[in-house]
């Protein structure tokens, strides 16, 4: 866990752009000094800011974006949790913010695998895959080797439907293209050898699709989106005259 504090209790307002979903919640903390701010970080991708509001004493947590260097989302996020406590604050993470966090972030790497899946059908005529591949083809299937491993795990995690005989061999098939290709990059030193990427372009050709459907199948809670209770915002005194914040960007 990797913690960014901001002691002086101004949040800087550029940081507000990278919450996933800012709204009436903690838009208005630009204009107060609360009495500590942090960004917490995982080391996996996952970022939270974490705040107090002044005039109620309520903790605030919510969601910041994924980097755009790996995974373009849209749409509204996960709802920002308020408690009066920190344990409180901490279960209501636990329970609601991170699920629907996780949620939302599979469903943007399903449509990001499914947009790559749709340009295949529609501009590449099947057989016809040139060689070497063209950059914007490796591109597609980096991003599927990518986001294939959390669209797996998520359609083996407990909440999941049961997967039928055919479906589970589907997700075999991944597993194992996925296996091999980090035994052939641990062995290479680094980067894909160029056996191993004719194989995931094939597989991915032949099965991606199969894949798709059984990740939505698997899912399909998930891909209704998660339910949004609401957060109560609490009316705010009229703000004290705040001195800027610059802040560290992200």
């Amino acid at each position: 866990m990797e913690i960014e504090h901001y002691p002086d209790g101004n949040i800087p307002t550029h940081l507000l752009d990278w919450v996933w979903e800012t709204g009436p919640v903690l838009s208005p903390l630009v204009k107060y000094r609360t009495s500590g701010a942090a960004i917490l970080r995982d080391g996996g991708g996952t970022e939270l800011l974490l705040a107090e509001r002044p005039w109620d004493g309520q903790y605030l947590v919510a969601t910041l974006l994924p980097s755009p260097d790996h995974l373009h989302v849209i749409g509204a996020g996960p709802r920002t949790v308020a408690a009066p406590t920190a344990r409180a604050v901490a279960a209501e993470v636990r329970s609601r913010l991170l699920p629907e966090f996780e949620q939302l972030v599979n469903l943007a790497r399903l449509r990001e695998v499914q947009e790559d899946l749709d340009w295949l059908r529609n501009d590449v005529e099947p057989g016809t895959v040139p060689y070497p591949y063209p950059a914007d083809l490796d591109a597609a299937l980096e991003r599927f080797l990518t986001h294939a491993p959390y669209l797996i795990a998520a359609s083996r995690c407990a909440g999941a439907k049961p997967l039928a005989e055919q479906d589970a061999r589907v997700l075999a098939l991944f597993e194992t293209l996925l296996a091999s290709l980090t035994q052939s990059s641990d062995d290479a030193g680094s980067g894909l050898e160029p056996g191993g990427t004719d194989e995931a372009m094939a597989v991915w050709l032949e099965s991606g699709e199969a894949l798709v459907a059984v990740v939505r199948s698997a899912t399909v809670a998930s891909s209704q989106g998660p339910s949004r209770p609401t957060v109560s915002t609490s009316t705010p005194p009229k703000p004290p005259a705040a001195a800027a914040a610059t802040g560290r960007t992200r």
